[in-house]
């Protein structure tokens, strides 16, 4: 692939993640009933907001540490996982819980791609410099 076909599926994965946080935290703050139904208190909705809102929009910044993407990406997930298991226990229909999971893999793929692209996520062994093994 081309450096400018990475470079643009790069920044159209990180920006579906970002516009999916952004739209999903309009939606939560201006759906508040559609949150009361799934069961979630009011102090919630504004706490869930607020999060996507602050991560969307962190995740936009090239100087955001990787460290704090990583807690983003693990928040998003908790999120989306969150809402599948809410929309389950409220016994709504077949096609939203599809929608939702729809959406949650879609978010995965999103988050794979773009972390491996930043190196986030990635598993690295220790380092053994400076361990002595079998000295005292």
């Amino acid at each position: 692939m081309s450096f400018w076909k990475k470079n643009l599926t790069y920044w159209i994965a990180k920006g579906w993640i970002s516009f999916f946080m952004l739209f999903s935290a309009y939606f939560s703050y201006s759906h508040a009933e559609a949150l009361r139904l799934l069961g979630f208190p009011d102090y919630f909705r504004i706490e869930l907001t607020l999060a996507k809102l602050l991560g969307g929009i962190l995740l936009l910044f090239p100087q955001t540490p990787s460290r704090v993407k990583e807690w983003i990406y693990a928040g998003f997930g908790i999120e989306m996982v969150s809402a599948i298991i809410a929309h389950i226990c409220s016994h709504d229909p077949a096609w939203r819980i599809l929608f939702v999971c729809a959406d949650f893999i879609i978010i995965i793929l999103c988050i794979r791609y773009v972390s491996k692209r930043e190196g986030v996520l990635t598993t690295q062994p220790p380092s053994s410099k400076g361990l002595s093994h079998g000295t005292v």
